[in-house]
């Protein structure tokens, strides 16, 4: 399962941050209620805090309600936790070791405890996006961030420049798209045919395991909607790339097979040509799939692929 972000301010302690740094820990407060564990469910946890914060305003007491069963209940091992420190300006990030303990004895003014090991590295306010800014400073102690894994652990792993880190993410998946396309490129054609009719297993088609050529270089998918009614028929095609780069030919090819069929995805090294497709499409339906479109879909369903196939391939799907 991923694991939630969660923001956890210190803004009225800034002293909080070196005793949550010095002892593994983060912590909160709102001593007075107890243990929470002990309220079975957040409408008996609100009746507690509605009892000691009876001078504070409902929607406030409602607050410290949510925050503090977040605090104990929602937050998981493994999950990531931020905090900022407003004297050197840096975001702080640790990684939840254990779920939630009360601890009154050890922390009596900050009893709710998750043991924490934070990262070393901190994160300059000045290199995050205003998005993951704003998302990071509501009125909370406790709350949830959404959509901000990637920034962080870019900014984490780099040299503390996203752009930085962004080009030499992409400089990285370029390469490895290149480095697939190649092996591909030089893969047994018998190989490569069983590759394609995996993947498009893959992507929800019916394939027929038969060819129905003497070249066997063509066989037919079937799509269908969840009550198995058919949809669309159509005519997989492997051309080799003389065979796409003048229309007359792809025509020939695509006539050829002499019957009802006008839908067709044809697979070939280099992609075809704008003015070949706009020719072969104001007579057929075609989409095609050259080496770099089939390379963006293996990584697409990356998931779905068998395991000897990813073997092959020399895939592995990488965390960080």
């Amino acid at each position: 399962m991923a694991a939630n972000w969660w923001m956890i301010s210190c803004k009225v302690n800034e002293d909080l941050i070196d005793f949550w740094m010095k002892n593994g820990i983060v912590t909160v407060g709102w001593s007075e209620i107890g243990n929470p564990l002990e309220y079975e469910t957040k409408d008996k946890l609100l009746i507690r805090c509605d009892q000691v914060y009876s001078d504070v305003m409902p929607g406030k007491r409602i607050q410290y309600e949510s925050q503090i069963w977040r605090f104990s209940r929602e937050i998981n091992k493994n999950d990531r936790i931020i905090t900022y420190n407003a004297v050197t300006g840096e975001y702080y990030i640790g990684i939840v070791l254990e779920g939630y303990k009360y601890m009154a004895e050890l922390y009596p003014k900050q009893p709710n405890v998750l043991k924490v090991k934070w990262i070393e590295k901190h994160i300059n306010e000045k290199l995050i996006s205003k998005e993951l800014k704003d998302s990071l400073s509501q009125n909370y102690v406790v709350f949830r961030v959404f959509n901000c894994d990637v920034e962080i652990e870019r900014l984490l792993v780099s040299n503390g420049n996203v752009k930085e880190a962004l080009d030499k993410e992409n400089e990285i998946y370029n390469e490895v798209l290149e480095c697939i396309k190649e092996l591909l490129k030089n893969m047994d054609k018998d190989k490569f045919k069983v590759l394609i009719k995996e993947l498009l297993c893959a992507m929800k088609y019916k394939v027929s395991s038969n060819y129905d050529n003497d070249r066997e270089n063509s066989y037919l998918i079937i799509s269908e909607d969840e009550l198995s009614f058919t949809k669309n028929i159509i005519r997989v095609c492997h051309l080799n790339d003389n065979e796409v780069s003048n229309l007359d030919t792809l025509l020939n090819i695509l006539n050829s097979y002499n019957d009802n069929i006008n839908k067709y995805l044809v697979i070939s090294n280099n992609p075809i040509s704008l003015p070949v497709k706009n020719g072969v499409n104001d007579k057929f339906f075609m989409i095609n799939l050259s080496l770099s479109d089939v390379v963006l879909k293996l990584f697409q369903y990356y998931d779905a692929l068998s395991e000897d196939t990813t073997k092959l391939l020399l895939l592995r799907k990488v965390y960080i």
